[in-house]
């Protein structure tokens, strides 16, 4: 009599336990990563609108824009389409302004997600700086309204 080789439901059950293992310690570093990238598109898009600030400073030789919003009633938006979003996700983004500079004013963002009101960023019009508005640390410890220092 020849025995038929195979799996038996032990060893089957074995290597589904030490798939679900290796699957729970993965899905916390690839929600950390996904965080990261998140802040790292924050970051972008920070320096896409100082970029913008900059050459508004310069065209208008040494004048800030007023207001950092893109529309027909605002100059500034030939030189940004739109403000981009802050895209991290964490709580305090666009909650409160604990580590925003002072005499920075609200810039309207268009990623509602972020809170109730969508704000995302602050804006000195004074110095031309442009801070994420938030009162939290990100994942490495920085405070979100010290990005571009």
């Amino acid at each position: 009599m020849k025995r038929q080789r195979g799996f038996t439901l032990i060893e089957l059950m074995i290597v589904v336990a030490i798939i679900g293992i290796l699957a729970a310690l993965a899905l916390p570093k690839f929600a950390q990563l996904v965080e990261k990238s998140r802040e790292a598109a924050t970051k972008g898009n920070l320096n896409a609108t100082r970029s913008a600030v900059s050459i508004y400073y310069g065209d208008k030789e040494g004048i800030y824009p007023a207001y950092i919003e893109c529309s027909a009633l605002y100059e500034f938006s030939k030189y940004l389409e739109r403000v981009p979003p802050v895209k991290a996700t964490h709580a305090g983004i666009g909650v409160g302004t604990i580590e925003s500079p002072e005499g920075t004013g609200v810039v309207y963002t268009t990623n509602e997600t972020i809170s109730a009101s969508g704000v995302g960023w602050r804006y000195n019009e004074q110095t031309g700086r442009i801070y994420v508005n938030s009162n939290v640390t990100d994942s490495k410890g920085t405070a979100y309204s010290t990005y571009g220092y």
